[in-house]
């Protein structure tokens, strides 16, 4: 038995009429993946309607298109576990007056959204295999930054109208040194950001390869956005550690030639970035981003979210770990409109469901950690593994500053490392049936 984690699957194709339907079927599932993929990953919530619309169909052809698969059958009971959590903590939740608009909010978010991404990523690394989805997000990233530097250039050169399209509190500052804008690409480049410096490799150009990262620090630095510029560091240390044990390069199975390489490299152009900014920007400051920054990280991300720490920990207390149901808020209100919602979102998870259902919440990534920590132990990750890795790692450490995976369009950031580790292409799985 190999030691590493090698999932089966059967055959998919054994008629010729089945081979025909599945050819067809493939093709739109790979276009709809794209298209689903492009608008969530650079334009989340800019147009929320027809993405969840997009979704919703990208579920269904991926339904008709997505083969049978043992590691997505190991996961279906945590899904349904968490299911049954969802559909109890936001019943509890109605019977103690929460509102209509969280009933159906939450049903969305944990009970459908879920499934749907659950489905979707099983098809997308059946169709695509790891090594080019993970090639589709690095030229995801190119696009996100160029929307990120249009942005920029846009609202300081015609005003708030020209990218108000994109959000309704758009928003540039460039002022007293500070840098920071309100553009939702953020929450994506989050994820992007912690995967290209966990493993800089999945980067095929060698220019590319130092230019993408030194571009991911000059969006970190002039976002705003602490989670973002958090993501930099946690995936550099993420890939240093894990790359030291890895012995596969990349999905293809070429061999590392050094884990050494690639940290010395970013630490490099990270350093030089720092210095050309420091040079030739006259308007950001850097002693003034990076001060706000540790100041934020010390307090504990800044005086809002310890008011909401400190209601979410008295309401956990207050409910003996047992859970109020979702929907239910404390007596610290951070949204007018959502007052059930929260940044701190694992307290505010701990908060609704209890500590055993934070605990069913958190089995199916708990498997992926199982996963990836037996294929590290092993030597047998892959380059896009450690990409994966970097990312999921970020976007998790994320929730602690925003609710993203309570958002049905950056679910992708959580279920995608997931299904990666344990999906393989459908050709791949047929030459290991055969």
């Amino acid at each position: 038995m190999a030691s590493h984690f090698e999932p089966r699957m059967s055959p998919p194709m054994v008629t010729r009429s089945g081979r025909q339907s599945y050819g067809l079927m493939d093709a739109v599932a790979r276009l709809l993946i794209l298209l689903n993929l492009a608008l969530c990953v650079v334009f989340p919530h800019s147009f929320q309607v027809p993405t969840a619309v997009l979704l919703a169909l990208t579920t269904l052809i991926c339904l008709f298109a997505m083969r049978s698969s043992e590691y997505f059958d190991r996961l279906l009971p945590f899904y349904f576990l968490g299911v049954l959590v969802s559909s109890f903590y936001i019943w509890l939740g109605f019977t103690h007056r929460a509102p209509m608009d969280s009933v159906l909010q939450n049903a969305a978010v944990y009970i459908v959204s879920p499934l749907a991404w659950l489905i979707v990523s099983t098809v997308t690394f059946q169709q695509y295999g790891i090594e080019k989805t993970v090639r589709i997000l690095v030229w995801l990233t190119f696009i996100a930054m160029a929307s990120v530097a249009l942005f920029f250039f846009a609202f300081l050169t015609f005003g708030k109208e020209a990218v108000s399209f994109l959000t309704d509190e758009a928003n540039v500052n460039v002022d007293g040194g500070y840098a920071g804008a309100t553009i939702l690409v953020y929450g994506s480049l989050i994820f992007l950001c912690g995967g290209a410096f966990a493993e800089p490799n999945v980067i095929k150009n060698k220019f590319a390869r130092i230019l993408v990262p030194g571009l991911l620090v000059v969006c970190a630095l002039t976002s705003g956005r602490s989670a973002l510029i958090l993501a930099i560091p946690i995936g550099f240390i993420f890939g240093t550690f894990v790359r030291a044990r890895s012995k596969v390069a990349n999905a293809s199975g070429e061999q590392r030639k050094s884990f050494l390489l690639p940290t010395i490299l970013m630490g490099v152009v990270m350093i030089a970035v720092v210095i050309i900014i420091d040079i030739v920007s006259d308007r950001i400051n850097l002693s003034i981003i990076f001060g706000e920054f540790f100041d934020e990280l010390g307090s504990g991300g800044g005086s809002l979210r310890t008011d909401q720490i400190s209601a979410l920990l008295e309401g956990v207390l207050d409910t003996y770990g047992v859970g109020a149901g979702h929907g239910i808020g404390v007596d610290y209100i951070r949204s007018a409109i959502y007052p059930w919602r929260y940044e701190v979102l694992p307290l505010a998870t701990l908060y609704r469901v209890g500590v055993i259902g934070t605990a069913i919440y958190a089995s199916i990534f708990v498997v992926y950690g199982i996963a990836f920590t037996r294929n590290f132990y092993a030597g047998t990750l892959r380059e896009e593994d450690i990409y994966m890795g970097g990312g999921f790692v970020a976007a998790l450490l994320g929730t602690f500053t925003n609710p993203y995976m309570e958002s049905f369009i950056f679910q992708w950031m959580y279920f995608m490392p997931v299904l990666s580790i344990g999906i393989v292409k459908l050709h791949q799985s047929n030459k290991a049936g055969n």
